[in-house]
């Protein structure tokens, strides 16, 4: 009918809390003294998103003691409970909308995978673009260059669904958010769509790993325990189904070489900004299936040999390891298809050719790279000499 669409953006604190006590009513926000108060850290649960305040403040209209309102507070808190009540469902089947909406199933899980980060993170499109790349999720293309255009689309198209937010820059790359309350709404999907229930698996932000969780994994396809406190993981990890892990921001210092024996069809391991982590197990060989290996602002100081074994891999950050001193020759020139790579070295003072410091010389890892025909990306910054 040539009705026009108008952007309307999250609300601040303030305006936002005009509009849900709007949404309320009187009746219910004077019924108790205390409500209020209440009301206010209901409504800030909302996030200044419109739609969310505008349903949950119906919603409230009719609750009129302290226990209900105390409730709703512990509900909106609890996403991640099995049994997702009644006032959650019909917040999240009203955000559904613009996800139903998505004009394909690849978009769909695209946006889906960006609920695997925390809450408020910053999400670098470049990083996003590659591990959807690895993980098939762009099916069109066999190159990661040629990628782009698709990935570009998708990311414009949720954004223009304000399923996602333009999140700013972070060293120059530019990010992508996604709203706490959109958040909330994609993770209910995962545990609601048959396409992927019991597929996901996301606990971040100060969640401690525990061991006798390890029995509902066997169906996850797609886990993260990122921002984290995990320091060791020592028993393996039982994930038959696998192709993600995050964990990213982690207080990691050991990995043991069984923790990797039983996913055997890991295709993304993000092990990025776990400066304490300064060896990688041997048992990360067994991991036959990996495309794409993140290990940037981590501790490790050499490379062992058994990666040779990762003959699948596209994708390979060094990027920002100051303790990395050594690469095994012919390591990089046997992944064969590998078709991103970065590597960063601090070149803190100056090593003899004998330790075998990045090969002992430049030209030999220039050597391995000019023989990888399928590389699209390189980026390798040095900071200072080292031969």
């Amino acid at each position: 009918m040539g009705a026009k669409k108008f952007h309307v953006p999250c609300l601040n604190q303030l305006t936002a809390w005009e509009f849900f006590q709007d949404k309320v009513g009187d009746e219910a926000l004077n019924s108790h003294p205390d409500i209020p108060n209440l009301a206010k850290q209901v409504a800030e649960r909302c996030r200044g998103l419109p739609l969310a305040l505008i349903t949950v403040g119906r919603a409230m209209a009719c609750k009129t003691t302290l226990g209900e309102w105390n409730y709703a507070i512990e509900t909106l808190k609890r996403h991640d409970e099995d049994e997702l009540l009644e006032m959650e469902d019909e917040v999240f089947s009203l955000l559904k909308f613009s996800y139903d909406n998505l004009p394909n199933a690849t978009m769909k899980y695209c946006f889906l995978y960006c609920c695997l980060y925390p809450e408020d993170y910053s999400i670098p499109k470049k990083r996003l673009v590659e591990y959807w790349f690895c993980e098939g999720l762009l099916n069109e293309y066999d190159r990661v260059s040629d990628a782009q255009m698709q990935s570009n689309d998708i990311i414009s198209s949720l954004l223009n669904a304000c399923l996602l937010e333009n999140g700013g820059e972070i060293h120059g790359e530019e990010c992508v958010k996604m709203h706490d309350v959109i958040r909330d709404m994609a993770l209910w999907i995962t545990h609601n769509s048959e396409a992927t229930e019991n597929n996901f698996f996301v606990k971040t932000g100060d969640w401690f790993y525990e061991e006798r969780d390890v029995k509902a994994w066997e169906s996850v396809k797609r886990m993260s325990v990122m921002t984290n406190k995990i320091k060791v993981l020592k028993e393996p990890l039982k994930c038959p189904n696998l192709r993600t892990l995050f964990l990213s921001q982690n207080e990691l210092q050991v990995i043991s070489d069984v923790f990797f024996q039983f996913m055997p069809h890991l295709t993304v391991l993000d092990l990025s900004r776990n400066l304490r982590l300064r060896v990688l197990p041997e048992g990360i060989s067994q991991l036959v299936c990996l495309e794409c290996l993140d290990l940037s602002f981590t501790g490790i100081s050499e490379l062992p040999k058994g990666l040779k074994s990762l003959r699948k891999l596209k994708m390979l950050d060094l990027s920002y390891m100051h303790n990395l001193r050594k690469i095994p020759q012919h390591l990089i020139s046997s992944f064969s298809q590998l078709q991103i790579f970065r590597i960063w070295w601090s070149g803190c003072g100056d090593y003899p050719k004998e330790d075998n410091v990045l090969y002992g010389s430049n030209e030999k890892l220039m050597e391995e790279l000019n023989g990888l025909q399928y590389l699209d990306i390189l980026t390798i910054h040095k900071k200072a000499r080292v031969v």
